[in-house]
């Protein structure tokens, strides 16, 4: 038995390998950024073939920044950001750059795919508990029948359509394009529970049913590192590859989330996400919030937001310049200044509301042409206010997210939280407050690329199973309790935060969105 696990990472922002040992400590990582394209407003494309050169990139990097024994590599597995997707023809070349998930183009079909279920007397809601999924535009369905519909010569020559976790394992050394079941339902033509291609409603969509990919189950093996990746990244030829999941459920593995009572979890990085887990399959009365696997077996329900900590990212760099400044000079990272900024106004921010639809308002709204604001400023406003009311914005998108996920009836005792803002004390503390519940953080910084590397360890029978895997490997690092008054003051804001969204949504929201694409 060697020493280590390792996880890739194909993110939205850039590819990661994290190598980790049996106990969950991070080893040595390596990151480089993506390329990201943007045709037209609202689109958002990828090449294929950035993402397999820098995940080789980033295992050689790992590997030789601690000069860690290749040999001593039991597994290696695969997560990615889901629902982006790209075609490949029969030899295996792509015909178009992927499709991300913050691409929007999906919705331009809405109405289409509306028709098409009503000539088949079906409603969306029918739809829903059919694929466990709204219709949305970050669902990768949408885009590939928008593709099918837009694109039918390049549609005609596909063979599959395959996420970013069938092109690693393939260019690693899989011995097929693998993708992963957990995440099929993406696809809006499945049958939810099983994660099986359903034909019925690929022929409502006309859809090639072969077309789709082949999905295995989370820590199924797929082949072995072959000589020329071994070549190319430094690992040893044999060296067994499994079938990860999508990052979200990765991340929830990775913070422990894999069927303890009351455990749910929360991630701030690019997207948002809220995940609870179910043993049994499971449905959203209210159709809101979507249904996918859980590499331990099992469900999880989630909310997903399209922005989350992205748009706090926008923020620092649209007005804190000053901020990156200081951080170069200093070495103090620029979102530790920040977060100290946000510290000196208080809770509230004095009434400045911050929208954070910067890329449309995912779930419970589903409202494409939902856009970020700031309300409520004053010629008293200052940047302290403007950094908390993100902050606290953020996290009550999240809130109505966790409502939903209670509503559909989940319920959280302790929130373990992921992604760039649980580097943040304020932060977190915020979370607890206004989410009225105990959150947690865990040691492990990667925490998507830990629970890929904890798939592959169960995988290769380093342990029976995630739950084995989770007590070995995740360690909570800091709690943060709710504190009444603040939980109080909260609840007040939050219905301000409501108000805001519901105006915007009544009047103004469509004005805007019809003028952006008027004069894009």
């Amino acid at each position: 038995m060697g020493k280590y696990v390792v996880g890739i990472d194909a993110g939205t922002m850039g590819v990661r390998t994290v190598i980790f040992d049996l106990q969950g400590n991070e080893v040595s990582s390596a990151y480089f950024e993506t390329p990201t394209f943007y045709p037209r407003p609202g689109w958002v494309e990828q090449r294929a073939e950035d993402v397999i050169e820098l995940a080789y990139k980033s295992v050689a990097a790992a590997l030789k920044k601690k000069n860690v024994d290749a040999s001593e590599i039991i597994s290696i597995s695969f997560t990615n950001q889901r629902t982006t997707w790209a075609p490949i023809d029969k030899e295996g070349n792509f015909l178009h750059n992927m499709f991300i998930w913050q691409d929007q183009r999906g919705a331009e079909i809405f109405p289409w795919a509306r028709e098409q279920l009503a000539k088949h007397g079906m409603t969306e809601m029918d739809l829903y508990n059919r694929c466990g999924h709204p219709m949305g535009s970050v669902q990768c369905g949408s885009k590939a029948f928008w593709y099918r519909l837009n694109m039918p010569d390049l549609y005609e020559k596909t063979y599959k359509m395959i996420t970013p976790h069938a092109m690693l394992a393939k260019a690693f050394g899989a011995d097929d394009w693998y993708d992963e079941e957990s995440d099929a339902n993406w696809w809006l033509v499945t049958k939810c529970d099983t994660f099986e291609f359903d034909p019925e409603l690929c022929e409502i969509f006309g859809m090639d049913i072969d077309k789709y990919p082949r999905n295995m189950k989370p820590g199924t093996p797929i082949g072995a590192v072959t000589k020329e990746v071994a070549e190319k990244t430094g690992l040893k030829e044999g060296t067994p590859l499994f079938v990860g999941s999508g990052d979200q459920q990765c991340g929830a593995a990775g913070v422990g989330n894999s069927g303890t009572p009351g455990l749910g979890s929360v991630c701030l990085g690019t997207a948002g996400l809220c995940i609870g887990y179910s043993a049994t399959p499971v449905r959203d009365p209210n159709g809101k919030c979507h249904v996918l696997g859980h590499p331990a077996g099992g469900y999880t329900m989630e909310g997903h937001a399209s922005a989350a900590a992205s748009s706090f990212r926008w923020l620092r760099n649209a007005i804190s310049q000053f901020e990156m400044t200081a951080a170069n000079i200093s070495g103090i990272d620029v979102y530790d200044i920040m977060s100290a900024t946000a510290s000196k106004a208080p809770i509230g921010a004095k009434g400045t509301i911050f929208l954070p639809w910067l890329a449309g308002a995912a779930c419970p709204h589903y409202n494409d042409q939902a856009r970020g604001a700031f309300i409520g400023m004053t010629l008293g406003t200052t940047k302290a206010e403007l950094l908390r009311a993100a902050m606290e914005g953020i996290c009550f998108e999240m809130r109505e997210m966790l409502d939903a996920l209670k509503a559909a009836g989940f319920e959280f005792n302790r929130l373990r939280v992921t992604g760039g803002a649980a580097r943040s004390n304020l932060w977190n503390q915020i979370q607890a407050n206004i989410y009225k519940c105990t959150v947690e953080t865990v040691d492990a910084p990667e925490a998507t690329a830990l629970g890929a590397a904890m798939i592959g360890a169960v995988g290769a029978g380093v342990f029976k199973d995630l739950r084995e895997a989770s007590d070995n490997m995740v360690h909570v690092k800091d709690v943060y309790e709710p504190d009444e008054a603040s939980m109080k003051l909260y609840d007040e804001v939050y219905e301000m935060f409501r108000d805001c969204y519901n105006g915007l949504a009544n009047s103004g929201f469509e004005t805007i969105y019809n003028f952006q694409n008027r004069h894009a």
